[in-house]
């Protein structure tokens, strides 16, 4: 029994060691005030806020994010000239340190930065030796694209790093290589600034030229505890967006895939041929095949018009009219004039019948010889005997 409880305590003991346990963060942001960090950023196709500005907005932001895990987490403040200065003590206070970051504005133009002071007012306002459950971060923000800082002094880094409880971080703001006229360039600067480093306690180095989005990120990569973040060269995953962010961007596809996707049907039935596509029939109309009165022979077409009306005479067709030496309408007016053709008429005369060989049409006499005058009194009248003969041949 006494084994396995000891074989218990052992593997809880090597867990333990191997989590590390998240200790209380004191952290000292050391800002330069040199006048190059009156620069502008970039805020998409805009250069419209300058880096102390942005700086003041990441830094307030940062203190809100650490102190709403741990209230626990202490800030100071150091600012850089020539020299470093302690500027502000540690404090959890959220609100003073607002008001103490807002009062941070450029002191003028600075030809040397001594690193040495930097990390001596570290170890001296910082009281490193004292095991207090707590890890010191100095967090520097250096903005001189032209300006080499000078060599730290061995023997005061020393001192800092060999406590294990010391951890550097750096952000170095700079112009383009073609704004640097002098001799000294921003790579020159960023290798000085890497060589602070120690093994023992590796930091996370960004540089970055006008791209706000970039400083941003580097803020947030730096809210990680030292001790449980690995080493910067084998970080490989990016920080995900926002589900605000997201959202925007799923949309914005969704908008896309939906106008390419409306494009491609518009090509396609652009690239159609005639035989593929459906033709559009006039619908037909079919009315009864009714009687309809003359007053409802105007609806509908003429083809379905009836033409016989019973106990009336169908009217006869009236002649359209057209000018004189007007073209026929089916005709072209080159074509030549059409001969007129004779009325037919129900009557023949007696020479076109007798050419045709008919016989000559009798007609019945009546007794009286006076059927065609006026009669009167005894059936006696006068007028012409032949005048019905005479009215057939006209």
């Amino acid at each position: 029994m006494d084994s396995l409880t000891d074989d218990f305590n052992d593997s809880r003991m090597e867990h333990e060691r191997a989590i590390p346990k998240t200790q209380r963060e004191r952290i000292i942001f050391c800002i330069d005030l040199d006048l190059s960090m009156d620069d502008y950023f970039m805020t998409g196709e805009k250069m419209n806020d300058t880096r102390i500005n942005r700086t003041k907005q990441l830094l307030k932001w940062f203190i809100e994010q650490k102190s709403s895990w741990n209230a626990g987490h202490e800030f100071a403040i150091m600012i850089l000239g020539e020299m470093a200065v302690w500027h502000m003590d540690f404090t959890s206070d959220t609100v003073l340190l607002s008001h103490a970051i807002d009062e941070l504005y450029t002191m003028g133009k600075f030809s040397a930065f001594d690193t040495t002071s930097l990390f001596k007012e570290i170890l001296d306002q910082s009281n490193i030796d004292e095991d207090d459950g707590s890890v010191v971060r100095a967090i520097m923000v250096y903005a001189r694209s032209d300006v080499l800082p000078s060599e730290p002094d061995l023997e005061v880094t020393d001192a800092l790093y060999s406590s294990r409880r010391f951890y550097y971080d750096c952000i170095y703001i700079h112009n383009k290589v073609t704004e640097v006229s002098g001799p000294i360039k921003p790579q020159h600067v960023y290798d000085r600034l890497t060589e602070m480093e120690d093994a023992r306690s590796p930091g996370y180095y960004y540089e970055l030229t006008r791209v706000l989005k970039k400083f941003s990120t580097a803020m947030g990569e730096l809210l990680a505890h030292p001790a449980v973040r690995p080493i910067q060269d084998e970080v490989s995953s990016i920080l995900a967006a926002p589900p605000s962010v997201r959202r925007m961007e799923e949309l914005a596809l969704q908008k896309q895939l939906q106008q390419e996707h409306q494009l491609l049907l518009q090509e396609q039935s652009s690239h159609e041929t005639p035989s593929q596509q459906p033709l559009s029939t006039p619908k037909r109309q079919d009315h009864p095949a009714t009687f309809k009165s003359p007053d409802n022979t105007g609806v509908g077409s003429p083809s379905q018009k009836s033409t016989i009306q019973f106990g009336t005479r169908p009217p006869p067709s009236v002649p359209t009219s057209r000018p004189l030496g007007s073209p026929t309408p089916l005709r072209s007016p080159s074509a030549p004039p059409l001969s007129p053709q004779p009325a037919l008429s129900s009557f023949v005369s007696s020479k076109e019948r007798e050419r045709l060989g008919q016989p000559r049409a009798k007609v019945e006499r009546s007794n009286s010889g006076t059927s065609s005058g006026s009669g009167g009194g005894n059936g006696a009248g006068s007028g012409s005997g032949t005048g019905m003969d005479d009215a057939i041949l006209i």
